[in-house]
């Protein structure tokens, strides 16, 4: 395990300086194939309040990698893993998505494609995967509301989404809002525009619902702020990344949480907040789209895993980016000599079962799979952890 790490953290180092192993030439459909080496590109924030949680994909998808001796079948794997906050540090937007978009396009030796968290970044490299016909996995995040530019190219399925829908997290937060005695029940929502943010979550009956386009906004403070005045005794916040950190926006009235429930959604479960949670004693708890490591033998396996490179108890994330990643190689592998070829790795892709944890799946026409996972998640000292499942159906 140790040398195979190792092995993958030299891959790492060096795929800044290396484009890959030498050609063998153009075909007549314009795509250079390499002959041993392939690159696989993983698109997550490693900055800003949505760094360690894009961190943690990308230490799943190394370990997964790791736990695969670097490749699949003859080729030897070089993952790349790309920043795409904005310039600003803070913000996981559309320029920062798009810009690294473009490294994957411009890379010849790209077979596949792995992002997650954030509904804007699946969109950007969903969209450029598609017009380059790289294999692309999205392992976690909110839905992303269709546009034109997202249905063209209309030619054969090129990507698998690994993440539950909407309507599965917000059962779950209904659900734990049932299971906390709720009486009233506040929403947010952050932003208020944008696609791929959780705008309600059927069943919970809010008495009061306050939107704003990021956490800062005056307006979402002062909403939060009247409906706990007014006896509010749950506090459900469906958010995304693209808000910022929810915690800013619950540290302006930390006051009036005690005694209150808070739950958050995949896409407001940020490190600040479960910081937040231990620091200031709040009962908080998330509904994730990962997997319960201790649920399964093979989740416990990647516990024990990063546990011994990282030094704790797997936070929600790991699993998703090792399913992610496990996925892909199944597919390079599948694809045979054409394992270093983006048509042979997308074709194969879309065929493959997809891997554990919870369980081995299938997919369905449109891409997404038959066994999402939807979690219950409490907030540890060292982040979110998985610890209960729950009904993605």
């Amino acid at each position: 395990m140790r040398r195979a790490a190792r092995r993958v953290a030299l891959g790492l180092s060096l795929s800044a300086l290396v484009a890959g192993a030498a050609g063998c030439g153009d075909d007549p459909t314009g795509e250079k194939a390499y002959e041993t080496k392939v690159a696989v590109y993983v698109g997550i924030p490693t900055r800003g309040p949505w760094g360690v949680q894009g961190q943690l994909l990308a230490r799943g998808a190394e370990l997964a990698l790791a736990d695969s001796g670097g490749g699949a079948g003859p080729f030897s794997v070089r993952l790349s893993e790309r920043d795409v906050t904005d310039d600003d540090g803070r913000t996981v937007g559309v320029a920062g998505a798009s810009r690294e978009a473009g490294n994957f396009l411009r890379d010849g030796g790209t077979v596949g494609v792995l992002t997650g968290l954030s509904p804007v970044t699946v969109r950007s490299f969903g969209l450029t995967a598609a017009q380059t016909g790289a294999a692309f996995v999205s392992v976690s995040g909110d839905q992303v509301d269709a546009t034109p530019d997202d249905l063209n190219p209309r030619g054969r399925r090129l990507s698998v989404g690994l993440a539950p829908g909407d309507a599965a997290v917000a059962r779950g937060l209904a659900r734990r809002a049932d299971a906390a005695s709720c009486r009233s029940t506040v929403l947010v929502v952050a932003p208020d525009a944008g696609g791929g943010a959780l705008r309600g979550a059927p069943g919970l009956d809010p008495k009061t619902t306050v939107r704003g386009k990021s956490y800062a906004d005056p307006g979402l403070v002062s909403g939060l702020r009247d409906a706990l005045d007014g006896g509010a005794d749950c506090v459900v916040v469906a958010g995304e990344p693209t808000a910022g950190d929810p915690a800013r926006l619950l540290r302006e009235v930390l006051p009036d949480l005690r005694d209150t429930t808070i739950l958050l959604s995949r896409g407001a479960a940020s490190q600040g907040t479960a910081a937040l949670a231990r620091s200031a004693d709040l009962e908080m708890e998330a509904v994730v789209d990962d997997g319960v490591p201790e649920a399964t033998e093979e989740g416990r396996r990647i516990d024990a895993a990063y546990r011994e490179v990282h030094g704790t108890p797997a936070p929600v994330g790991v699993l998703a980016g090792w399913r992610g990643m496990k996925l892909m190689l199944r597919a390079i592998n599948e694809a045979g000599p054409k394992g270093n070829r983006r048509d042979g790795v997308s074709d194969a892709l879309v065929r493959v079962a997809v891997p554990g944890p919870p369980a081995e799946g299938r997919q369905n026409p449109d891409g997404t799979v038959t066994n999402p996972t939807v979690s219950l998640a409490r907030p540890e000292a060292y982040g979110w952890r998985a610890v209960r499942p729950l009904d993605a159906g």
